[in-house]
């Protein structure tokens, strides 16, 4: 899918002349542009669902390693629930 950057570019009158031509027709990211500057992309959904999974997957990679580092880091500043519930002495 690799497509020529020229054709990637639109400009936002002809995407409102042909809207849903364009839509229909839509199978790579297209660059909606305004007075020759880039304003939009338009991204087909599936491209749109798999990118959002993906980023979903790498935030959940650098939680997880920021969340293990400080419990390396400090495992002495946090208690389990259990620890913290025993210690309240509340009965």
């Amino acid at each position: 899918m690799i497509i020529q950057f020229e054709q990637m570019l639109l400009p936002i009158t002809e995407f409102r002349n042909k809207m849903t031509k364009v839509l229909d027709e839509l199978i790579a990211p297209r660059i909606l542009m305004n007075r020759d500057k880039p304003k939009a992309v338009l991204v087909p959904y599936e491209l749109f669902k798999s990118m959002e999974l993906a980023l979903e997957d790498q935030m959940d990679e650098i939680l997880v390693k920021i969340a293990e580092k400080r419990l390396s880091d400090s495992e002495s500043k946090y208690k389990s629930h259990e620890e913290f519930w025993s210690d309240m002495d509340i009965e």
